[in-house]
């Protein structure tokens, strides 16, 4: 008795996919690229980049909720993902105007899944945030991705896309480098600012307080007190 030929595996949805594409693009970025199709759509990398920054978006968000700030979840959840898809469109047009500068053969869909792929960085990205001065060797492989991307996508030349759109993200990784400095620096003063201003507003409200039962004091004691023509 033959046995019946085992039906190939179907692919797996774009959700399904998340997981092993994130892990192809990190690791063997120039092999994804390279054999990432250049056209069908912008749902499947759109779906991915959309997992990326909600993964991303949540895990800031619980970071957030363990220091108690509420307000600053909310914004995690609400604002942040869609500055993200804001981002995503304005980083895809930028690729997509240096590639064609550097003379590669580019599409707005084709730098639309560079950008999009590349976000398999952001849940790194938000878990490097707990070490200072990490994010930025994140970044730095991030830019490393996206020049993968322009060279094996793109077809511009290596030596070209390295010296040019290196020189960029060099640029971009000192200013980030500087504003982190910066950051850390201010940050002392900032949370002594905010203590003396929670200091003074405790104060307000005990001295408001305290003027509030004085009134209802003198209040009380106008009306124990008999009126003029009584005292007649």
């Amino acid at each position: 008795m033959t046995e019946a030929p085992v039906p190939p595996r179907q692919p797996g949805s774009a959700l399904e996919d998340v997981l092993p594409t994130a892990i192809d693009v990190l690791g063997d970025p120039r092999g994804f690229f390279t054999s990432m199709p250049r056209e069908g759509g912008y749902e499947a990398p759109g779906i991915f980049a959309a997992v990326m920054v909600v993964t991303y978006a949540v895990i800031v968000a619980v970071f957030t909720l363990l220091r108690l700030q509420l307000l600053g979840v909310l914004m995690s959840l609400i604002v942040m993902p869609i500055v993200a898809a804001i981002g995503l469109l304005i980083g895809s047009a930028l690729v997509l105007f240096l590639s064609r500068a550097l003379g590669g053969d580019a599409s707005f869909e084709t730098s639309f899944r560079i950008v999009a792929y590349s976000a398999a960085l952001l849940p790194i990205q938000a878990i490097a945030l707990l070490i200072p001065y990490l994010p930025i060797l994140v970044q730095a492989y991030g830019f490393y991705l996206l020049i993968m991307g322009v060279v094996a996508v793109h077809k511009v030349e290596e030596q070209k896309a390295w010296t040019v759109l290196g020189s960029v993200a060099a640029v971009l990784l000192v200013f980030s480098l500087v504003g982190t400095i910066a950051a850390r620096r201010v940050a002392p003063h900032i949370d002594r600012i905010g203590r003396d201003l929670e200091k003074s507003a405790a104060e307000l409200n005990r001295a408001t307080d305290k003027f509030r039962r004085e009134l209802d004091h003198a209040a009380e004691q106008m009306k124990q007190e008999p009126p003029p023509d009584a005292a007649r």
